[in-house]
């Protein structure tokens, strides 16, 4: 019965049915196997190619700080066109796009925000710094892998909160100092000189050491090849995004590039975040009218066989938040399931980054193809889903619990949609 939708009812009953054909499922079993037959795909673990993503969103509004040309007494060793960080070609190739993706009228650097460092790393900065960034910030650097390839030389302080500053002239020069304001004199006053560099390359910036991030303590004056000069305090909003550089006028001289939902995300779905995959809401995820399904494929080996099996999971609309789910097995060439689950699943929706996804499953009937003998699942699981809404990535559980299809040597599972049933698209609003 396509397009019609499962009783809602979670009742013990639906496993006697089982033994009689199925007869309280969403589909007659030659249907479902029809329907598994119409799409088999793989385990889905491909390499996303890296794509172009949205403009960046405007910039927050922030404080301002007196402005003053700071006057250090001495000067750090200054950074030149000779000893600018060796990168990739790839790594180039992203700063590149970069500078054009940000390359308005007015706009003098992009800049993005990566975290808080509070101390010293055990390991030493120069293996420890490397780490964190991963760990933390795995997708911003897949967008933008020159960020890695940032060398200690311009790298400025090593405490505080991160940001990652980008001229959008390459000949543009930078003088970062570390300031406070006086308020005896009513003088902005330089307490260090961190950098300067002729070159315009890329540098990480730690500021707003005290771990009070609207507080200014570093001063950036950058400097474009035709004399235009822009002063930025770097500091950040009650939302934690960067404050932008303004001028008089109302013009913006930064870009922010941040991607802030991709920040603490498992490193298995960094790739895919850089290939334009994002959160989804409920009705992205399983449609808006109560006759709505959302058909999901895949095919997986199952255990102890090994035998290879096709999988389908249906998600059902129920509110803005989640709704009733159904999780059917059948091995490969089968004319009947040989597994049904079925429960409930909610969403919190994070467009920016995964949505997390909880599903709630109680096994019904035929083998239910994990070790262990096991019949309950509830576990969370990080959700991305395609530019096209036509595959849904699932990544590793919050408490390392698996579906039946997800392969225990993988980290991320791929399912395709069906198709055949109405599309709807990630993102969209119920």
């Amino acid at each position: 019965m396509k397009g019609k939708t499962v009783k809602r009812a979670l009742a013990l009953a639906l496993a006697l049915a089982m033994a009689a054909s199925l007869c309280g499922c969403a589909l007659r079993p030659q249907e479902l196997i029809d329907l598994l037959n119409t799409v088999r795909p793989g385990s889905g673990q491909r390499a996303p190619e890296q794509e172009a993503s949205p403009p960046p969103h405007p910039d927050k509004g922030g404080t301002s700080v007196p402005d003053k040309e700071p006057s250090p007494d001495s000067a750090p060793p200054q950074a030149t066109a000779q000893s600018r960080p060796s990168a990739t070609e790839e790594g180039r190739q992203s700063l590149q796009w970069l500078r054009e993706r940000i390359g308005f009228e007015g706009t003098m650097f992009g800049v993005a925000y990566l975290g808080y460092v509070g101390g010293l790393f055990e390991e030493g900065f120069e293996t420890g710094f490397p780490q964190w960034l991963r760990e933390t910030n795995a997708a911003m650097l897949n967008e933008y892998p020159f960020i890695a390839e940032i060398d200690p030389e311009h790298i400025a302080g090593g405490a505080g909160h991160l940001y990652c500053i980008v001229p959008v002239d390459e000949n543009a020069t930078l003088a970062i100092n570390r300031v406070y304001w006086d308020g005896g004199t009513q003088r902005e006053e330089v307490t260090e000189v961190l950098y300067r560099s002729e070159a315009g390359d890329p540098v990480l910036l730690f500021a707003n050491l005290d771990d009070i991030p609207a507080l200014a303590d570093t001063h950036v004056t950058i400097t474009d090849s035709r004399g235009n000069v822009c002063d930025w305090y770097p500091t950040l909003d009650e939302e934690g995004h960067i404050v932008p550089c303004v001028t008089e006028d109302g013009v913006y001289s930064s870009a922010d590039f941040t991607e802030y939902g991709w920040k603490d995300t498992a490193e298995a779905l960094a790739p895919w975040l850089a290939d334009d995959f994002e959160g989804m809401t409920a009705a992205g995820l399983a449609g808006w009218e109560s006759d709505d399904m959302s058909c999901w494929l895949t095919q997986a080996p199952v255990e102890p066989s090994g035998r290879n099996a096709d999988f389908l999971l249906v998600f059902y609309p129920g509110d803005e938040a989640g709704g009733t789910v159904d999780l059917y097995w059948t091995y490969e060439g089968a004319l009947s399931p040989e597994g049904v689950w079925s429960g409930f699943w909610s969403i919190e929706t994070v467009m920016e980054g995964p949505s997390d996804v909880t599903i709630t499953l109680f096994h019904l009937g035929g083998e239910s193809g994990i070790a262990g003998g096991t019949t309950y699942i509830e576990e969370t699981y990080p959700c991305l889903m395609s530019p096209s809404g036509l595959e849904l990535l699932i990544g590793p559980g919050k408490n390392g619990v698996r579906l039946p299809f997800m392969p225990p040597d993988e980290e991320v599972c791929l399912l395709t949609r069906d198709e055949s049933y109405t599309l709807y698209p990630a993102g969209s609003s119920d």
